[in-house]
C-alpha cells in the first residue's frame, strides 16, 4: 500500500504539471474514457452546423452563443460558447438505449447489433469508467448478466448459460486466450487482462464455434484494449491519463498510467498498472447463523519446519491468506501510411506475486464414523483449537493443507495485425493477425505436517495465425470467411521439496514430462443476406481439426509403466449456425440455431497427475469432443428512447460431456506410487445433458437525467443419464440499478442478488467439496451498493463508491472465499 500511495502522489504531480504545460487548443467531443467521438452533429441557434472528424475534433464556427451536440448513440447536450472556449472539450454520455449499437466480437467485423442473431451484451466505456473495476472478472460480473465464481481473491471464473472454464472462450484484441491447459475446473486466467487497459468489451451468449472454433460453448467474452489514436495532421500530439483506486475491504491500492503520442500516420500507446491487495475482510452482518460458515477460525503457520494451528477467532471475518500483487503493461505501435493500410503491433504483459489458493487452505481432513465411513467436516463445525488439533462437533481433525498457492501467473502476448481496406475481387476488408503468447502457471502445495512440498511448473508457448476477410457481394449479401491455425507447446516438470533439509527430487509432472503439442486448423464462412430492410438471414459453417501429441519418456513418467511412451490423438468437428433477425421501429426479434464444440485439450486428455488430491488422473485416448446444440430466441420491445424490455430464452442439448470419473488403467482401478495408493480417474464422455434458461433485460429513461436498468438470468440444467444438476449452473441471479447523471455528476444505487441451492440439490462434484458451502448448501444473498463520480474541470474526475453497504457476509455459488464486506472505494483519474 505504501508503494502505491507514493505512486499516487507521483501521478497527481505528473498529471497537474503536464496539464499546465500541454494545453491543447483543439476543440474536441469525447466519451467517458476521453476518446474522441466521430460523427457528432453540432448546431448553433442560427442553424449553422458542422460534424466532428474521426478523432472527435471540430473547428469552432459562426457567432452563435449556444451550441447543441447530438449523436445517435449519445445523449444530446447544449452548452455555451464561453464554456467551449474555457474547457475545449465537450463530454457526451452514452445512451442506455442506443439506436445503432455497433458490435465486433460476434463475427470479428463491425456490424450493427440488431443484424446479428445472437444475444450480445456490450460493455461501454462509460460503464468501465464509472465502475473502475478491480479486475476484468469484476468488469464482466458488474453487468449482472454473467455469474462469477471465485476460489481466491486473485480469481474469477465466469459462468454463462450453464458453462464455464474451458467451455467459455476468452478473446483479447481478436486473439483467443484459451490454450492447451485451460481446465474444466474454475479458471482465473481472465484476470490476466488489465481492466485499466480495456476500452470496451462484448459478451456473446451461446455457441460461437463457427467464428472462433473450439471452447465457445456457453459464449465468448471479447475484450478490446486501448488502441493508438491517429491525429489529423503531421504534428505529433501527446495526451494521456493516470488513475488511482483505493479500497477498504480488500486493502487495495492500484495505480495506472496511459500515454498516447502520434501524428496522422504513426501513433503509440503505452500503459502500466500496479495493484496491491491485502487480506480480504468479509462482512460482519449475518442474516442467519448459517451465513457464519465462511468464518476463518484458524490459520496454519510453520515455525522451524513444524506446522502449528493458530486461533483466528479474534478476527473471524479476515480471509487469511488472500493478499497478492499484480503488474501489467500494454504497448502498441500503429502505422497507417494511407487510408487503405493499417498495421499495428501489440505487446501485453501481466504477472502476479504468489496467489494463495484460499479455498484449499480451509479444507479439513475427514473423520470416520462408527462404520468407517467418511464424515466431511468443515470450518463451520470447528468449535475450538486444542493441542494442535481442530476440535469439531464430530471429533478432532486437522487442516488438509499447510500450503497451497499459485506461483507467479505470467501471461504475455505479442501480436502483429495487418488491415487492408481497398476492395478487390476477394475482399472489401482484409485482416491478418500473427500472435505469440507465453503462459506460465506454477502450483505449490504441502499437506499438513508433511515435510514435502509439491512444486509443479508448467509453461505454454502459443503461436497463432488468423486470416479474416469480409466481402460485400452486393447490397443484399456479404460473406465473412477465414482461416485459423494454432500450435501450443506445453512444458511440464515437477519436484518435491523437503522444507527441513532443502532436498529436491523429481516428481511426476501435471502433464507429460517430455512435452506436449496441441495444434488446431480451422476454416469458416458466414453469409449474411438482407431479405429486405427489416429482415436479415445468416448461415455459417466451420470445419476444425485438432491434433495432440504427448511424450512420456521422461524419468518421472516412467514410474507409471504406461503401455506407450508417446500419446497421439486427432479429431475433427463440423459446426454450423442458422439465424434470423427482424427489426422495425419498435420491435426486435431474432433467433439462432447453432452447434458448438469443445475439442479435448492437453488438460482434458493428457493430464497425468494431480498431487493436491488423493487420486491419479490418466489420459483417455477414447475421449471425444463435447458437442452442444443450442436454439435461442430474443424478443425486444422499444418505446422510442424512453423504455426498452427484452426477453431471451435458450435451450441446449449437450452430447459427449467430459466428466472426471473412476477409470480402469491396465485393468486396475488404482496405482501405487512411492508407496501411496491412488484411485485411477480419467475424463470420460458420460452421455447427454440439457440446459435451458431465460434472461430478462430492462432499460428505462425515467427523465432526462434519471435512468433505470435491470437484468435477471435463470438457468436449469441436468445430466439426462443420472438426473443430477450440472456443476456450472448457478442459481438465479441479477442486478437492478438506478442512475442519476447531470452535467459533470454521476450518482447511482444498485443491488446484486442471487438465489440459493439446497445441499442435496447441488451437483455431485460440488457435494464432494463441502468446505465451499454451508451445511444447508449455497445460500441466497443480496447487496446494496452506491456509486458516484464527478468531473473536475476538463482534466480530472473523482470516484467514491460503497459496495455492500449493509456489510453482509455472503459467498457466491461454488466460490471458496467470502465476498468483500462493506468496501469503501476512492478513485481519481486525471487527463492531459
Amino acid at each position: 500500500m505504501k508503494n502505491t500511495l507514493q505512486l499516487v502522489l507521483f501521478f497527481l504531480f505528473f498529471v497537474t504539471t503536464i496539464n499546465n504545460v500541454v494545453e491543447a487548443q483543439i476543440y474536441s467531443v469525447q466519451n467517458a474514457l476521453h476518446a474522441g467521438i466521430e460523427g457528432v452533429f453540432i448546431r448553433d441557434e442560427h442553424g449553422e452546423s458542422t460534424i466532428t472528424d474521426k478523432q472527435g475534433n471540430f473547428e469552432l464556427f459562426g457567432n452563435g452563443k449556444r451550441l447543441t451536440f447530438s449523436h445517435v448513440n449519445f445523449k444530446t447536450v447544449t452548452v455555451s460558447r464561453d464554456h467551449i472556449n474555457r474547457y475545449f472539450v465537450i463530454y457526451l454520455d452514452e445512451k442506455i438505449i442506443p439506436l445503432d449499437e455497433i458490435v465486433v466480437g460476434a463475427n470479428k467485423w463491425e456490424e450493427k447489433s440488431y443484424e446479428n442473431p445472437q444475444q450480445v451484451r456490450s460493455i461501454k466505456s462509460v460503464a468501465i469508467a464509472n465502475d473502475m473495476p478491480r479486475t476484468t472478472a469484476d468488469l464482466i460480473g458488474n453487468t449482472g448478466e454473467v455469474f462469477i465464481q471465485k476460489s481466491q481473491m486473485g480469481g474469477g471464473s465466469p459462468m454463462i448459460r450453464g458453462f464455464a472454464a474451458n467451455q467459455i472462450l476468452l478473446v483479447v484484441d481478436g486473439v483467443r486466450m484459451n490454450n492447451a491447459i485451460y481446465r474444466s475446473g474454475n479458471l482465473q486466467n481472465i484476470l490476466s487482462v488489465d481492466p485499466n487497459s480495456v476500452e470496451h468489451a462484448e459478451i456473446i451468449f451461446g455457441p460461437g464455434s463457427v467464428i472462433y472454433g473450439s471452447d465457445a460453448l456457453g459464449g465468448v467474452i471479447d475484450f478490446h484494449t486501448r488502441t493508438p489514436k491517429l491525429s489529423d495532421n503531421e504534428l505529433v500530439t501527446l495526451h494521456g491519463d493516470a488513475a488511482i483506486r483505493l479500497a477498504s475491504a480488500t486493502g487495495e491500492g492500484t495505480g495506472a498510467i496511459h500515454l498516447d503520442a502520434g501524428n496522422n500516420k504513426w501513433s503509440w500507446h503505452g500503459g502500466f498498472t500496479y495493484s496491491s491487495f491485502e487480506d480480504l475482510n468479509s462482512g460482519k452482518w449475518y442474516k442467519s447463523n448459517s451465513d457464519r460458515f465462511g468464518q476463518r477460525k484458524f490459520v496454519v503457520v510453520t515455525k522451524n519446519g513444524v506446522d502449528q494451528i493458530q486461533s483466528n477467532f479474534h478476527e473471524l471475518e479476515k480471509q487469511t491468506p488472500t493478499s497478492y500483487e499484480q503488474v501489467s503493461t500494454q504497448q502498441k505501435v500503429r502505422f497507417k501510411p494511407n487510408e487503405f493500410v493499417d498495421i499495428q503491433y501489440s505487446f501485453l504483459f501481466t504477472n502476479t506475486s504468489n496467489v494463495p489458493r484460499y479455498d484449499r487452505l480451509t479444507e479439513l481432513n475427514p473423520l470416520k464414523d462408527d462404520e468407517g465411513k467418511n464424515i466431511n467436516v468443515t470450518s463451520e463445525d470447528v468449535i475450538s483449537i486444542d493441542n494442535n488439533l481442530l476440535e469439531t462437533t464430530y471429533g478432532s481433525t486437522t487442516p488438509k493443507f499447510s500450503q497451497w498457492y499459485y506461483g507467479p501467473q505470467l501471461w504475455m502476448l505479442n501480436a502483429l495485425k495487418l488491415k487492408l481496406s481497398k476492395p478487390n475481387r476477394l475482399y472489401n476488408d482484409f485482416k491478418l493477425t500473427f500472435s505469440q503468447q507465453f503462459v506460465k502457471e506454477d502450483r505449490h502445495n504441502r499437506k499438513f505436517n508433511d515435510e514435502l512440498r509439491n512444486n509443479d511448473y508448467v509453461d505454454v508457448n502459443i503461436w497463432a495465425l488468423n486470416l479474416d476477410l469480409l466481402k460485400k457481394m452486393n447490397d443484399k449479401f456479404e460473406l465473412a470467411y477465414g482461416f485459423e491455425g494454432t500450435t501450443n507447446k506445453v512444458n511440464a516438470r515437477a519436484e518435491t521439496y523437503n522444507i527441513l533439509t532443502g532436498a529436491k527430487n523429481n516428481a511426476l509432472p501435471r502433464y507429460a514430462g517430455g512435452g506436449s503439442y496441441y495444434s488446431t486448423l480451422g476454416l469458416y464462412g458466414v453469409g449474411k443476406y438482407r431479405i429486405n430492410k427489416k429482415l436479415i438471414a445468416s448461415l455459417g459453417l466451420r470445419y476444425s481439426h485438432t491434433f495432440i501429441s504427448s511424450d512420456y519418456t521422461d524419468q518421472a513418467s516412467e514410474q507409471l509403466n504406461l503401455p506407450y511412451d508417446h500419446f497421439n490423438y486427432d479429431v475433427g468437428s463440423l459446426t454450423g449456425s442458422l439465424g434470423l433477425s427482424y427489426q422495425n421501429e419498435d420491435w426486435l426479434l431474432k433467433t439462432q440455431f447453432a452447434k458448438g464444440f469443445k475439442a479435448p485439450n492437453i488438460d482434458d486428455i493428457g493430464k497425468v497427475y494431480n498431487p493436491s488430491k488423493d487420486d491419479l488422473v490418466v489420459p483417455n485416448s477414447n475421449l471425444k469432443p463435447t458437442d452442444v446444440y443450442t436454439i435461442d430466441a430474443t424478443i425486444e420491445k422499444r418505446w422510442d428512447d424512453i423504455f426498452q424490455v427484452g426477453l431471451t430464452g435458450f435451450y441446449s442439448w449437450l452430447h459427449n460431456a467430459m466428466v472426471r470419473g473412476p477409470y480402469q488403467f491396465n485393468g486396475q482401478d488404482s496405482i501405487v506410487i512411492d508407496g501411496d495408493k491412488y484411485a485411477v480417474f480419467a475424463l470420460q464422455n458420460t452421455g447427454k445433458a440439457r440446459i435451458a434458461g431465460v434472461s430478462l433485460q430492462l432499460k428505462a429513461n425515467l427523465s432526462q437525467n434519471l435512468t433505470l436498468q435491470g437484468a435477471y438470468t435463470y438457468t436449469t440444467g441436468e445430466d439426462e443419464v443420472t438426473g443430477d444438476r450440472l456443476r456450472h449452473v448457478p442459481p438465479g441471479f441479477g442486478k437492478l440499478e438506478i442512475i442519476y447523471s447531470r452535467n459533470r455528476w454521476h450518482v447511482g444505487l444498485n443491488t446484486f442478488y442471487s438465489g440459493g441451492i439446497d445441499f442435496q440439490d447441488l451437483a455431485p462434484s460440488e457435494q464432494e467439496k463441502p468446505y465451499l458451502y454451508a451445511h444447508e448448501g449455497a445460500l441466497s444473498w443480496w447487496t446494496l451498493n452506491f456509486q458516484s463520480s464527478i468531473r473536475l474541470r476538463d482534466f480530472a474526475e473523482l470516484h467514491f463508491n460503497v459496495e455492500n453497504i449493509l456489510d453482509q457476509s455472503y459467498r457466491t455459488y461454488s466460490s471458496g472465499i467470502n465476498a468483500p464486506g462493506r468496501n469503501v472505494t476512492f478513485g481519481m483519474r486525471g487527463f492531459f
